[in-house]
C-alpha cells in the first residue's frame, strides 16, 4: 500500500465521521481535516477533480465555522437528529404548505 492510499483512506474515514457528529463545530473541524487530507491525496496522485472539489470545500468549511462561532451561542451549536436546533418547534401545517 502506498502512502497516498493511506492518506486517501484517512480522508475517507474522516468524511464518514462527519456523519456521526452531533455538534456543528466538531463537524466543521472534521470536514476541514478531511478536505486537507483529500487535497494531499489528490495532489499526490494528480487527481484534478478531487483537488478542485476539496479546494472549494475547505474555504467554505472555514467560512461556515467562523460564521458559526460568531453567531451562535454554545447551546445552539448542537444539532438535533432531525437536523434542527434542539429548541426549534416543529413546523406548523401552514409552514409545511409553503
Amino acid at each position: 500500500m502506498h502512502c497516498a492510499d493511506i492518506v486517501g483512506y484517512i480522508a475517507s474515514i474522516l468524511v464518514v465521521l462527519t456523519f456521526y457528529m452531533d455538534r456543528m463545530i466538531a463537524l466543521r473541524v472534521t470536514a476541514m481535516l478531511s478536505n486537507i487530507a483529500f487535497l494531499a491525496y489528490g495532489i499526490s496522485l494528480e487527481l484534478g477533480p478531487v483537488v478542485v472539489l476539496h479546494g472549494i470545500l475547505l474555504p467554505l468549511n472555514i467560512w461556515r465555522l467562523r460564521q458559526l462561532r460568531r453567531t451562535c451561542a454554545p447551546s445552539d451549536r448542537k444539532v438535533a437528529p432531525t437536523g434542527k436546533k434542539p429548541d426549534t418547534p416543529p413546523l406548523s401545517n401552514d409552514a409545511r404548505r409553503a
